[in-house]
């Protein structure tokens, strides 16, 4: 009889000596610098390079009001959506030359030093992608952008977080692009830049709550937590917690969680924004779960590659608001 992943037989009582996934190991390391990637977690089991998924929106409240004996209308139509997300190839590679394997060095072996370093850059790249940056010189358009199939000459990107929560708009209007909401001078994310308050936050928060979702994490980066800390010690006083990297605050719609990410910067462009949701509608699904493999060289060294494919998977855009445009 076979062996199998789940089969198990007297005196074992479950199917037990399985390796933990090397996924599950990448995602422990240094979870703090990929947040996203963290608090997403990991999806169903993506079957194709072109991964869909269905949506689905309530109805606006009415007035419904019948008489005792009233005719059935049946006039509804469905309001289902399918939304998709090609699948992206990540990889991370290490070489390590066979003189640095057998030397001492500061730190431990070198070997084992690189491959723990390129864990942490390989979800980097990944919470890169989630976001959709590099993919155009402009960080505006970049992470609005389409996913894009692969081809024999090219390979496949996976449209980032702002690409759904933007729900197929393809400009701002009056302020609003979709969920993404634009506090700048001009209401296009192209203005000066208006101070956020708790008016502002309140603002993205209430999109997420009339959708029928309720908010319960916001992204922020080093300059918007000088605002938050603001909020923060409104609400609580002088008190030390708001240095933290996470301060809970209680809002309108309940305790939110306000997190600190690193890409939400200057740096990358993101410094004015505030990414907030119920980021358990937000999933990283995978085709292929990250493995490390051996790599087949000729050369004296020891090569070694992560490999991951993956795509976001956005289940209700409506659970998630992004505001543009903010300062402290």
């Amino acid at each position: 009889m076979a062996i199998t992943s789940t089969g198990f037989q007297t005196p074992a009582t479950s199917r037990v000596g399985l390796a933990p996934s090397v996924y599950d190991k990448v995602l422990l390391i240094g979870a703090d610098e990929t947040p996203l990637l963290t608090l997403m977690g990991q999806g169903s089991k993506v079957t194709s390079t072109k991964h869909s998924w269905i949506t689905d929106t309530l109805a606006e409240p009415k007035k419904n009001a019948q008489l005792e004996i009233s005719d059935f209308t049946g006039a509804k139509k469905s309001t289902k959506q399918e939304l998709s997300n090609n699948t992206q190839i990540f990889t991370t590679e290490v070489m390590v030359s066979k003189t640095m394997q057998a030397v001492k060095t500061y730190g431990g072996k070198e070997l084992e030093h690189e491959i723990s370093k390129a864990a942490k850059e390989h979800k980097l790249d990944i919470e890169y992608a989630l976001l959709g940056l590099g993919r155009d010189s402009n960080v505006k358009l970049s992470v609005f952008k389409e996913p894009t199939a692969r081809t024999d000459s090219s390979a496949a990107e996976m449209a980032g977080l702002f690409h759904y929560v933007a729900k197929g708009v393809g400009a701002f209007s009056s302020g609003k692009r979709g969920n993404v909401l634009a506090f700048d001078s001009t209401g296009n994310w192209q203005g000066a830049a208006t101070p956020l308050t708790e008016n502002e936050l309140s603002q993205i928060l209430q999109q997420i709550w009339d959708s029928g979702a309720t908010p319960k994490d916001v992204f922020i980066g080093a300059t918007l937590k000088k605002a938050i800390n603001k909020i923060a010690t409104r609400q609580f006083g002088n008190d030390k917690a708001i240095n933290t990297r996470v301060v809970t605050l209680e809002t309108d719609f309940g305790k939110v969680n306000f997190r600190m990410h690193r890409f939400l910067s200057k740096k990358y462009g993101l410094d004015d924004v505030l990414i907030a949701g119920d980021f358990s509608y937000a999933k990283n699904g995978l085709l292929i779960p990250t493995t490390i493999e051996d790599v087949a060289t000729s050369k004296t060294a020891k090569q070694k590659r992560y490999y991951t494919e993956c795509s976001l998977e956005v289940r209700v855009p409506d659970a998630f608001a992004i505001g543009v445009g903010l300062k402290a």
